[in-house]
C-alpha cells in the first residue's frame, strides 16, 4: 500500500482502487484496536515461495519476468527500472510464517506489523537481478525514468511488453515500509525476510516449468 501527497500536505490513498480498498479496510480495523485484541499485518508485494517459487497467479513482478523471458539476451540490454524507486517484494512463505507466529504472540497485539523486506532493491536492481539470472549478464543502458514511464504508458506498450498500464506505477511511485516494529518480533521466532537476490532464480524456475498458471 502507498499514500500520495494531497492538498496542503495531507496524505490520501493512491487512486489505484485496489490499494485504496486496503487503506480503507486497515483504517476500519485500526479503530477497533481499543475494543478488540487486534493485530494488523501489512505485507508488501507478495511473490512466490522462496524455495519452490510456487505461486497460483502471475502479476506484478511476473510481468517483468515474462517480458525478459521473450528474448533475454536482447531485452536485458535496456533497463526499464528506476534507480530512485524501491519495490518491496516478499516471498509468500515469509508472510505465512510471520502471520502464523505473531498471530498468537502477545507482544504483537495492538500493533501494525509491516511484513516487508527491510532492505528492498530498487526496480533497476530488480531488473538486473532477473536479467543476470536469465541471460547471465546485466543491463547496459538505463534510459531516464520519465522516458521509460511515458513509453510504457503508450497504447502499443502492453501488447509488446506484457506489462499492463495498471502495473506501471509500481516501478515509478516511491513507497516505504517501516519494519522497525516487525523485525524484533519476528527475530525472536527465528523469522527473517530473505533477499530477493537469493530466491529470484527459484521464481524464474517455476515460471519456466509453468509458463501459465
Amino acid at each position: 500500500m502507498w499514500l500520495e501527497k494531497g492538498p496542503a500536505g495531507s496524505w490520501k490513498p493512491s487512486l489505484n482502487f485496489y490499494e485504496e480498498s486496503k487503506y480503507l479496510a486497515e483504517s476500519a480495523v485500526e479503530r477497533l484496536k481499543t475494543e478488540l485484541p487486534v493485530t494488523i499485518f501489512r505485507p508488501s508485494v507478495v511473490v512466490g515461495d522462496s524455495n519452490t517459487g510456487a505461486i497460483p497467479k502471475y502479476d506484478g513482478i511476473y510481468y517483468l519476468i515474462h517480458y525478459l523471458r521473450k528474448a533475454p539476451s536482447f531485452l536485458r540490454l535496456i533497463n526499464v527500472g528506476n534507480a530512485e524507486v524501491k519495490l518491496n517484494l516478499v516471498p509468500v512463505d515469509f508472510v505465512v510464517e510471520g502471520i502464523a507466529a505473531l498471530a498468537f504472540d502477545d507482544e504483537a497485539e495492538g500493533k501494525t506489523i509491516a511484513l516487508a523486506d527491510p532492505d528492498p532493491l530498487t526496480t533497476r536492481e530488480i531488473f538486473d537481478v532477473l536479467a543476470e539470472k536469465l541471460a547471465g549478464k546485466r543491463s547496459v543502458i538505463a534510459p531516464p525514468p520519465a522516458l521509460v514511464e511515458r513509453s510504457l504508458m503508450l497504447s502499443i506498450s502492453p501488447p509488446i511488453t506484457g506489462l499492463p498500464h495498471s502495473g506501471v506505477p509500481y516501478f515509478f511511485l516511491a513507497q516505504t515500509y517501516d519494519t522497525t516494529v516487525a523485525e524484533p518480533l519476528l527475530k525472536k521466532h527465528g523469522i527473517a525476510c530473505p533477499s530477493f537476490r537469493d530466491y529470484a532464480g527459484n521464481l524464474i524456475s517455476f515460471v519456466d516449468k509453468h509458463p501459465e498458471v
